[in-house]
């Protein structure tokens, strides 16, 4: 499996690292990284140590969390006492001997006030002393710097609120919060592996539900990068027909605290079709067959010449080009006009689409007839609007052609 590496979003890992470069040895520094959960931060805090070719280790935070778990305990073993070392003394072990290490504590305001002071002598005095071996001290050398970064979410507080002077011995606190558009849709393609019109579906819904959570608190979970990244891991390497699994259960289930917020995921993800979206990327379009050289029969030719008149009145009415947006995408507002205005002629012409197959296609994949009392349904025309638009456009000016 590929390493996965920190995706900066400005400048944030280059000043880190910088920072750490800068600071003198024999010296513990205090890093502070604070924003919403999964927006990468133990990410960051690993890819930094990896850039120093370091040793580090990870400590998550809770209210359980002891002081000597974190310096070190003894441990009765085949009648004989063995004292087992935390990660604080074993990072400056590592330290002293590498010259450098990492210790990451994730979210580190959940640890109990008592606890954190543990930690007030190594990022102000460079060691700690330990309780459970007589107040043994474990000091850091002039030759050597011990990274400690913690990482905490400021709207979840732990049992206690994070001390004032504990919080101030970190020398840096950056905010690391949700990154801009293009910015989430790299993160998304380059750690997932999947197509960049992939990550760009996912993250245009999960932008517009943060949105939504924001606005009126109906949603609880912020859909995160982290969560992004793991539906876009998922369904590209799922076949197509778990699409719908996946949404309820890596978007729905995970964000929608009740049912209520859940009912709202789905409508919100329904109004942008991000269900039909995905299925139409990921499913690969079936090749059009090449009507060129077919004939048109009479009947199909005054079906297409009524068609075409009808057209043409839209666009007297609403201008030209009106029926497709700037990226080449058929609009749905134009279809719409069609039915409520000439549902006869528009029933006609997409009798024509059987010759493509796409109404046993529909069935399949709907169990529903793309007829009523004989007659082409307006659910059947807005599926060919949403998951064949491409091969929609193909068949309108190319293979029974309406528009120009």
């Amino acid at each position: 499996m590929k390493s996965i590496e920190y995706i900066q979003q400005d400048n944030e890992f280059n000043y880190l690292r910088d920072l750490i470069v800068s600071m003198e040895d024999g010296k513990c520094l205090g890093i502070l990284l604070q924003g919403p959960p999964g927006t990468g931060k133990t990410l960051l805090a690993i890819s930094l140590a990896k850039s120093f070719n370091a040793p580090y280790y990870i400590v998550d935070g809770s209210p359980d969390l002891d002081r000597r778990d974190l310096e070190g305990n003894w441990e009765i073993l085949n009648g004989d006492t063995k004292f087992n070392y935390g990660p604080l003394t074993k990072g400056i072990e590592d330290a002293n001997k590498d010259g450098i290490s990492f210790i990451i504590i994730n979210e580190i305001n959940a640890i109990r006030e008592s606890e954190q002071i543990s930690l007030n002598s190594l990022l102000s005095e460079n060691h700690v002393n330990l309780i459970s071996k007589g107040f043994e001290r474990y000091e850091l050398n002039k030759k050597s710097k011990l990274i400690v970064i913690g990482t905490l979410n400021k709207g979840v507080i732990g049992v206690n609120k994070l001390q004032e002077a504990f919080e101030d011995r970190f020398l840096v606190t950056p905010e690391i919060t949700f990154p801009i558009k293009p910015k989430e849709i790299e993160i998304a393609t380059k750690i997932s592996g999947c197509k960049r019109n992939l990550a760009e579906i996912v993250v245009d819904a999960a932008r517009q539900i943060r949105k939504q959570a924001i606005k009126d608190f109906s949603i609880t979970k912020i859909f995160s990068t982290r969560l992004v990244v793991n539906f876009c891991l998922v369904v590209s390497k799922m076949s197509p027909s778990y699409i719908k699994c996946n949404i309820e259960n890596i978007i729905i289930n995970k964000l929608g605290e009740t049912q209520e917020e859940r009912k709202s995921i789905a409508l919100l993800l329904d109004g942008k079709m991000f269900e039909s979206k995905i299925r139409n990327m990921l499913r690969p379009e079936p090749t059009v067959p090449n009507h060129s050289t077919q004939l048109i029969t009479a009947t199909e030719l005054e079906i297409i010449n009524k068609a075409r008149n009808k057209v043409k009145d839209y666009s007297h009415l609403l201008g030209s080009g009106k029926f497709i947006k700037s990226n080449g995408v058929l609009m749905w507002k134009f279809f719409e006009w069609f039915w409520y205005n000439n549902k006869k002629i528009i029933q006609q012409y997409f009798h024509l689409t059987e010759k493509l197959n796409y109404h046993k296609i529909y069935k399949r994949e709907t169990g529903k007839k793309h007829r009523y009392n004989e007659e082409i349904t307006l659910k059947y025309i807005k599926w060919l609007y949403r998951n064949k638009n491409k091969d929609l456009m193909f068949f309108m000016t190319q293979i029974y052609p309406i528009l120009d």
